[in-house]
């Protein structure tokens, strides 16, 4: 298990340098630009955080038996942080995140986010015995959401 979130983490870290390398190239950013980037980069720090706290909780033994409740809780608190901070700057600049983002892109994002979030949820509140199955699936969906919003900031022209 803390060899999985490891080399999650490490993955995540790899994507927000690249991130980094592309928007150190395109400079100036326009301020659509740096909304998207800083998505790429909240979005990857809630991944490795989400990777990281469990290892931590788990070698301090301060969750005890509710580990994967615990690391729900926060991972979910980290969304909706993170959440909020990606969004709110787009009501300054008069956008909505379809224009930011293509269509398909924005639809799937969100469909993944949501099923992330149910998820999670799910961990907190429904199930039993919450486990590593489910958080590692959010994680991988959250993943996924990075890697799909670094393509669509990579290939726009815009």
């Amino acid at each position: 298990m803390e060899a999985i979130l490891l080399t999650h983490a490490e993955v995540a870290v790899a994507v927000a340098g690249f991130a980094s390398v592309v928007a150190a190239f395109q400079r100036p950013l326009a301020p659509v630009q740096r909304n998207r980037f800083l998505a790429i980069l909240l979005s990857s720090l809630v991944q490795i955080l989400a990777c990281l706290v469990p290892i931590w909780l788990s070698e301090s033994q301060a969750a005890g038996p509710d580990l994967w409740r615990l690391s729900s809780l926060l991972f979910l608190g980290a969304i909706v942080v993170a959440g909020i901070t990606m969004v709110y700057p787009l009501k300054n600049l008069g956008m909505t995140g379809i224009v930011v983002m293509n269509l398909p892109v924005t639809i799937l994002l969100w469909f993944l986010t949501a099923v992330s979030v149910g998820a999670l949820i799910a961990n907190v509140l429904v199930v039993s015995a919450p486990g590593f199955r489910l958080y590692y699936a959010t994680l991988l969906a959250g993943l996924c959401v990075v890697f799909l919003t670094f393509a669509d900031v990579a290939t726009r022209d815009d």
